[in-house]
């Protein structure tokens, strides 16, 4: 096993992880019997992805979340294959397993996700404690994906208060319950799609329809330091009280992409935690996410193909931009 790179660290903090299933069919039709032509069974979830991401990028990548069971021991070996730091508290419950279709003639890709295993208040303290204690000044943590049963939907806000004052960036990519009270404890970045910012997550009423400055301001607002929104194929933006960019995402022809917003925020935070200036940073990150498109499977062959994609990726300044 190859030493750690040196340099600031990337936690990732992911509460629900996956054993990822992925099965290629030649056309997928509801209903009909269908024979796989492809098959890659690997740990996935979306802080797997980022923190897959981080390390094929150069950068120091750990996970911190529950595992359990058989499928668990998987999630574990496949960080010490990759480089992770395997900080996951173990559970009695079984890590759950994902399925994803992917239909090779469309290249849409459906995903089935199980519920995952329960989490007691203990395990819920052993994580957020194993975090606080575990970071240093300069290292970047990222909050992502869903929670299992019995972890409170305030996870995330606790963890971002928790480490207040200890000289680490917060981003959080979440959305549905957890939304609202992640965005109040004032992470330094709120990472999302344009769908999530317009559901509920305690700033908008349901169904209200508004331009997506005004959804990014009322984020500001509501007590954030800034926001990114992927927007797909079209890009993403980035506000915050001071500063806007929209970035454009490179052409690639696209074979799955399927955690491309994942591997978008992992370009970002290993950007940033290299030193890299915030547009540097957002154009790495729409050239991993774009990187990651042309894949069957969520990943990345390395630093060398996102930087070739890098200068195809145009960041445009978006002047007196205000919450």
């Amino acid at each position: 096993m190859h030493a750690p790179p040196a340099g600031p660290t990337v936690h990732v903090v992911s509460p629900n992880p996956a054993q990822d299933r992925l099965q290629v069919v030649p056309r997928l039709v509801a209903g009909e019997v269908h024979r796989a032509v492809e098959v890659v069974s690997r740990p996935g979830g979306k802080g797997m992805i980022v923190a897959r991401g981080t390390v094929r990028l150069g950068g120091r990548a750990a996970l911190h979340g529950f595992v359990g069971g058989s499928v668990g021991a998987q999630i574990s070996a496949g960080c010490r294959e990759l480089g992770i730091d395997d900080r996951h508290v173990p559970i009695a419950g079984e890590t759950r397993v994902t399925t994803v279709i992917v239909d090779r003639a469309t290249g849409d890709s459906t995903v089935i996700n199980e519920p995952g295993p329960e989490v007691g208040a203990g395990e819920v303290d052993a994580l957020v404690g194993g975090l606080v204690a575990a970071v240093r000044p300069g290292d970047l943590v990222v909050c992502t994906g869903s929670l299992p049963r019995g972890a409170p939907a305030e996870l995330y806000a606790r963890c971002v208060t928790a480490l207040r004052g200890r000289g680490v960036r917060t981003v959080v990519d979440t959305s549905g319950p957890g939304l609202g009270s992640a965005i109040r404890s004032g992470p330094d970045v709120l990472k999302v799609n344009e769908e999530e910012l317009r559901a509920d997550g305690g700033l908008i009423g349901a169904g209200e329809t508004a331009d997506l400055d005004t959804l990014m301001a009322r984020a500001l607002a509501a007590g954030v330091g800034a926001v990114v929104v992927t927007r797909g194929a079209a890009g993403l933006s980035y506000r915050s009280a001071d500063e806007g960019w929209d970035v454009s995402s490179p052409e690639v022809p696209v074979v799955n992409a399927t955690g491309s917003g994942d591997m978008m925020l992992a370009g970002f935070v290993t950007s940033l935690a290299r030193g890299n200036d915030l547009p540097t940073a957002l154009r790495t990150g729409a050239a991993a996410g774009a990187a990651n498109a042309q894949r069957l499977e969520p990943d990345l062959d390395g630093r060398d193909e996102v930087d070739e994609l890098v200068g195809s990726a145009v960041a445009t300044p978006v002047p007196g931009v205000r919450p």
